[in-house]
């Protein structure tokens, strides 16, 4: 079994740094549609799939505000958590995933050429995708040993093992993590075969479902978050160090997509009439519902539930333990006479 790892200094301001630019992208797009629509609720209606009331340019998506709360997390907890690394890989594989569509999608001019700033839509996308990469980078390369470089004869935060989720807490978030992920699943295979292979494809990778210009097409994200919380699932029951950060940020995914769809479900009276309405009008409902609840509950228990710190990764303070199990001066120090 290797030795413990963590990142070094340099990696974890690094990433903080990085995580801070991916987030600032995200709220300058939210900003500047909020300075558009002069109020949040026609962005709101915008990023809930619903047609804003007054014709508006409007570029942003959730996935900004997405973005934006994991980017600055991943920028405040990065620099003296013990986590550091694997919300390091979270938040990049969720930059590459939630904007790789964008860039593909906005570099056909043909298809964009009514955006008057789609260059700068481009380069930001390209821009949180470069910098997702980098995230991954320095999590798999700016690691060492963990007490390596330490010279202080204490043990802080960012030298000890991360945290595991705890029995109940890796239970809870397999079960509501797996599950969204199987219902979320299960919903794009019953679109495809419903629709076809040639019209599912453009909701897959094409613009057929797009509300704005940075808003992902629906069937990736759906399978990119499904897999995301799957892996989170598997690994918290797994009790794996980095399950705790996957976690959370599926369930952050999950929280904010399954609350816009319940907004959509208000504003388009979706439970008047709910009991009589068509299965799978019905269904529909209720997955929306559980996965704003999945979100809500895996991320309340991964955040709360986690098992003590202990003792730190490299052994005891100091590096200094007695075979006796009594504690005389550090060495190189003697002991006193008649010790």
């Amino acid at each position: 079994m290797g030795q413990p790892q963590t990142l070094t200094r340099g990696a974890r301001i690094t990433g903080s740094f990085t995580a801070a630019l991916i987030a600032l992208i995200s709220a300058g797009w939210i900003v500047r549609d909020l300075y558009e629509a002069e109020s949040a609720e026609p962005l709101w209606r915008l990023w809930t799939g619903l047609a804003p009331q007054v014709q508006l340019a409007l570029y942003s998506s959730l996935m900004d505000l997405v973005l934006f709360l994991v980017g600055a997390a991943v920028a405040v907890t990065a620099v003296r958590s013990p986590s550091a690394a694997s919300s390091l890989v979270a938040a990049g594989v969720l930059a590459i995933a939630g904007r790789a569509p964008s860039v593909w999608l906005l570099m056909e001019e043909e298809r964009f050429r009514v955006i008057d700033i789609r260059v700068r839509l481009l380069a930001g996308a390209a821009a949180t995708v470069g910098l997702g990469l980098i995230l991954l980078l320095l999590a798999a390369f700016g690691r060492r040993p963990v007490g390596e470089s330490a010279t202080y004869s204490y043990t802080f935060d960012d030298e000890r093992e991360p945290p595991r989720p705890t029995n109940a807490a890796a239970a809870t978030a397999f079960i509501f993590l797996g599950a969204a992920a199987a219902v979320s699943g299960a919903w794009q295979v019953h679109h495809a075969l419903d629709l076809g292979w040639r019209p599912y494809r453009e909701l897959l990778v094409g613009d057929a479902s797009l509300t704005s210009a940075l808003d992902p097409p629906v069937g990736w994200l759906v399978w990119a978050a499904a897999l995301f919380a799957l892996v989170a699932a598997v690994s918290a029951l797994q009790h794996a160090s980095f399950s705790r950060a996957l976690g959370m940020t599926a369930a952050v995914v999950y929280l904010v997509f399954g609350a816009a769809g319940i907004s959509w479900i208000v504003e388009t009276d979706r439970f008047d009439g709910l009991f009589d309405a068509p299965l799978e009008v019905q269904l529909d409902v209720l997955s929306q519902l559980f996965y704003a609840l999945a979100g809500a509950v895996s991320l309340l228990v991964l955040f709360r539930g986690r098992e003590g710190r202990g003792e730190p990764a490299y052994g005891t303070y100091g590096g200094w333990d007695p075979a006796d199990g009594t504690y005389g001066p550090p060495p190189p120090s003697s002991p006193p006479p008649g010790w």
